[in-house]
């Protein structure tokens, strides 16, 4: 009976994956055919483009880190090897549409590790929830004097000082949930119980696991930013602007296509961003700032998606080895 249930388990896992593959691919394809006619005639700077991936990937393993940290405060713990195998292949399921099911392969992933649903979920809704209100404060940062230029433009009088507020504002407000974080988690955890009809008894967040958190996200949202300017300039040499503005555009489009729950990865939402706020901050024509937004989702959903199934498979084929073991 046993054997039963651990070959249905393991029918259950590769059907799964084949769906969550399946869409990724789907996406994946639907890209490539808006970008291939963008490519031709394109001359890349692949080293700058290859620094960039790096960059994206260092990030990624920084993230990893942080929510290994905000584990401990549930006193659970994880290898980073087992983690970064849970925080990929659970990344897989951004692209398949509904945002929950990312959160719900980690809480799934991390139960078979032997950590708890509930630390993992909770981590989990701790990095990102402080990951969004970080983004804006780094947009606030970098770029309070670009937008107030922007909007002061179209405004009469004092309109760029009142845009500046509006921005300084922003940031304040954002200092202010990233402090009520702590009692928002728990909060939010039992809204997300009572969705899915799973209880989450989510402890009281310590502040410094908050800031914590707070550290790591601002940290990728500024080397995200760093690598997307890499990236721009890597495809046409006709990008301008400084770093700050890259990391002000990326950091807001991401937050758009996050917060937009019913775009699969944000598909669509974030390509927008980019090609609106690139001219607007004088980075570049809105013909390249097309080209950099198609090309950059494209590059973006390779290193998402790739170590997502290839630690995928590496974990499935050690489950079959696990299970032969056990038969013999």
């Amino acid at each position: 009976m046993a054997r039963r249930r651990g070959r249905v388990a393991l029918i259950a896992q590769w059907i799964i994956a084949a769906i969550v593959v399946g869409f990724a691919a789907r996406e994946l394809a639907r890209q490539w055919q808006g970008v291939a006619p963008a490519l031709e005639g394109l001359r890349l700077d692949w080293p700058r483009v290859l620094a960039s991936g790096a960059l994206v990937i260092a990030t990624y393993l920084l993230l990893i880190e942080a929510w290994r940290a905000t584990l401990r405060v549930w006193s659970e713990s994880l290898p980073f090897s087992a983690a970064a195998r849970i925080w990929f292949v659970s990344n897989l399921g951004k692209y398949v549409p509904g945002k929950v099911w990312q959160i719900a392969a980690m809480g799934a992933l991390a139960q078979k590790s032997g950590v708890s649903a509930t630390a993992a979920i909770g981590s989990s809704l701790l990095v990102n929830l402080v990951s969004v209100l970080a983004g804006f404060a780094v947009i606030a940062a970098t770029a309070a004097g670009r937008v107030g230029a922007v909007v002061g433009a179209q405004m009469t009088g004092g309109g760029e000082r009142s845009a500046q507020f509006i921005v300084v504002g922003i940031a304040i407000a954002g200092a202010v949930a990233l402090a009520l974080a702590p009692v928002a988690v728990p909060r939010l955890a039992a809204l997300a119980g009572k969705m899915t009809g799973r209880p989450l008894a989510i402890p009281r967040v310590p502040p410094k696991a908050v800031w914590l958190a707070a550290a790591s996200t601002v940290a990728s949202w500024l080397a995200y930013g760093i690598a997307f300017f890499l990236f721009a300039h890597g495809i046409t040499p006709r990008a301008t602007g400084n770093a700050l503005s890259y990391i002000a555009v990326y950091t807001g489009s991401y937050l758009a296509g996050y917060l937009a729950l019913f775009a699969p990865g944000g598909v669509g939402i974030r390509e927008a961003a980019i090609v609106i706020a690139m001219p607007k901050f004088g980075l570049a024509s809105a013909a390249d700032a097309a080209v950099i937004a198609v090309t950059s989702r494209l590059w973006l959903t390779v290193l998402e998606i790739l170590p997502g199934l290839l630690l995928f498979r590496s974990g499935s084929t050690q489950t079959v080895r696990d299970q032969s073991a056990e038969e013999g």
